[in-house]
């Protein structure tokens, strides 16, 4: 399920990223510094989908700790980093973070 779910995530994200830019062709600074880790981050959770589904299939015998461990694993290292991304333009902590590290404005391409 973890495997299948992993992937449909990774698929989900290939789409966003390709549809950047979308309608207007422009693409925000904040997408442009972005689109990299993104890329690597959903190219990790389609690979480890596919681990996880090729060791279903395969029938390694893992106890049910060690499966919620690599699982977790999996998560905190593809998931999470990918959620803070998105969410990181409506957090004033992180939009704080991203202006010192870079030294400019969060423009995530959201105007008024």
């Amino acid at each position: 399920m973890w495997g299948v779910l992993c992937i449909l995530l990774a698929l989900q994200w290939f789409i966003e990223l390709g549809m950047s830019g979308f309608p207007d062709g422009y693409i925000s600074p904040y997408a442009r510094a972005t689109s990299l880790p993104l890329h690597i981050l959903a190219t990790a959770c389609l690979t480890q989908g596919v681990y996880f589904l090729i060791g279903g299939a395969i029938g390694r015998k893992l106890s049910a700790t060690s499966l919620g461990l690599q699982i977790l694993a999996a998560a905190i290292i593809t998931i999470a980093p990918v959620l803070v991304v998105h969410n990181c333009p409506r957090s004033q902590a992180c939009s704080d973070a991203y202006q010192t590290l870079t030294g400019t404005m969060m423009d995530d391409g959201q105007g008024g």
